[in-house]
């Protein structure tokens, strides 16, 4: 097999998974395995584990992919200028601002390590009994998923929408082989990324598991990544099919979380509908400060907390406000943020309220996929695709309105009202702007409460840069990955 060398990292080399334990396995695990030693199932869990746990860090899952999908967007806003990453909601983004495109080194050292697994470790794991063999399969599984997702973060945070130019513009540079130092290679269009995502997720099916494991990739979850991405790319057969059948399938063990336990899920973990969240607890090193550079710790909470910036907007707030009995609004609260003169009352999102067992609200469980957003796909898909299905849409809808407002009455589907209910439902979950760009929809902060500083032109935003003039709406590589990789070409507008 032909070996790519691309310098998309520090020095990781091709036979290492990883040097340190605090970034690669769980506290609870023994340490990093070279490759050569991983001799039993139980060492490759370990390894495919840890790939979960590379991509909690802040400078990934964390922080900066919550962030970056939220803050650029319309639903929440920094209360001040200071603090609150005021940087990312003003698109401020530069080269040699790494901490903001952190996100390509670290879904680069997970693609690596994934790559290692598949081509050096997996054929040599030993597997007799049908049991074994499931357990390898599902392992082999999981890395195909996870190489899948990383390279679609990649996609979504450094190259346009599929929908803008169907995929003709700069995405991630597709690595799918074990790499060595020394040589480079160039990025691959959007297109060109898209076919191999969806090609390890199809790959992936058939391998994994159907029952529940919230921590890790499972037949399900993947099953729903493929309808978000065929979603992304506008291909909305794909999309219903892949949701639906999630939907329709008796087999299927998610279920929607009940109304009455609705808030508290999101402090006990592990909800029924949940596919995918990458586990927190105070000891498997969220960061290097307890949780403090974790995104959900510069959410405002309430007074004597000077740290706290981020608040849903005017906007987000009519449209939830529409209906005052929907069970969303428990996870509102209001607070007096002593520390402005005159005291100012704000309303807050408690939506992420800690779910390490210690009511810490800095720790969170970063939510991947949950089988609410599979109803809505399924919804928006159902009415977009070429033999548009009215019926599945009204119902699909229905069912996430009526579980958050028993009485809420059915509704005739658009894609309006479902986009309306995925910013009710989704909120601080990484979706909004990622929404409005695969469709190709304005990010309007006209009012006044949006507006913090605003400099240059984002007070109306186009993800599709249609001028030419807004080529921050994606992010540059950093000057160190184009030092290391210079075939991989930089973003339009941005200097080398």
């Amino acid at each position: 097999m032909k070996k790519y060398s691309v310098k998309l990292l520090t020095l990781l080399t091709a036979v290492v998974l990883l040097a340190s334990c605090s970034d690669f396995l769980d506290k609870s695990g023994t340490g990093s395995l070279p490759a050569d030693q991983i001799k039993s199932l139980k060492d490759a869990e370990k390894v495919v584990n840890g790939f979960y746990v590379q991509m909690k860090w802040n400078d990934y899952y964390g922080t900066n992919l919550m962030v970056l999908g939220e803050n650029r967007g319309d639903d929440l806003r920094p209360l001040r200028e200071s603090g609150g990453y005021s940087a990312i909601y003003n698109y401020i983004f530069g080269p040699t601002q790494n901490s903001y495109s952190a996100v390509w080194a670290k879904a680069y050292n997970v693609i690596m390590n994934t790559n290692v697994f598949l081509q050096d470790v997996w054929e040599n794991i030993p597997a007799v009994s049908a049991a074994d063999i499931a357990t390898k399969n599902d392992l082999k599984g999981q890395a195909l998923a996870v190489r899948a997702f990383c390279h679609f973060d990649v996609a979504k945070v450094y190259g346009y929408p599929y929908q803008k130019d169907n995929g003709a513009s700069l995405g991630a540079v597709v690595n799918e082989e074990v790499v060595s130092l020394g040589e480079q290679k160039a990025r691959s269009t959007v297109a060109e990324t898209y076919v191999s995502i969806i090609k390890d997720l199809e790959d992936a099916l058939p391998l994994l598991s159907k029952s529940k494991h919230p921590g890790n990739f499972n037949y399900w979850g993947v099953k729903g990544l493929l309808a978000r991405v065929y979603l992304y790319q506008g291909d909305y057969e794909n999309a219903f099919k892949h949701a639906d059948e999630v939907l329709t399938d008796a087999s299927n063990p998610y279920m929607l979380t009940t109304n009455a336990s609705y808030v508290s899920s999101w402090e006990n973990g592990d909800s029924p509908e949940t596919m995918l969240e990458l586990k927190i607890s105070p000891d498997s090193g969220l960061d290097n400060n307890g949780g403090v550079d974790s995104w959900y710790y510069i959410m405002w909470h309430g007074e004597g907390f000077a740290a706290g910036n981020l608040v849903p907007t005017d906007a987000w707030f009519a449209v939830i406000d529409e209906d005052p009995n929907d069970v969303r609004q428990d996870l509102i609260e209001t607070k007096v943020d002593a520390t402005t003169t005159p005291p100012t009352s704000y309303r807050w999102l408690a939506k992420f309220r800690g779910n390490s067992g210690e009511g810490d609200f800095k720790r969170n469980h970063p939510m991947v996929i949950r089988l609410s957003e599979v109803y809505l796909i399924a919804a928006e898909a159902a009415l977009m695709k070429s033999s548009k299905n009215q019926g599945k849409a009204d119902t699909y809808l229905h069912t996430i309105r009526k579980r958050a407002n028993a009485s809420a009455t059915q509704l005739t589907a658009t894609v309006d009202l479902v986009l309306k209910e995925r910013r009710k439902e989704l909120i601080g979950e990484g979706h909004r702007y990622y929404d409005l760009g695969r469709l190709g929809l304005m990010v309007d902060r006209s009012g006044s409460d949006n507006q913090i500083e605003m400099g240059n032109n984002y007070v109306i935003v186009d993800p599709w840069n249609r001028s030419g003039t807004q080529y921050q709406v994606i992010l540059p590589l950093s000057s160190d990955q184009r030092t290391v990789n210079p075939a991989a070409l930089q973003n339009p507008g941005y200097p080398d």
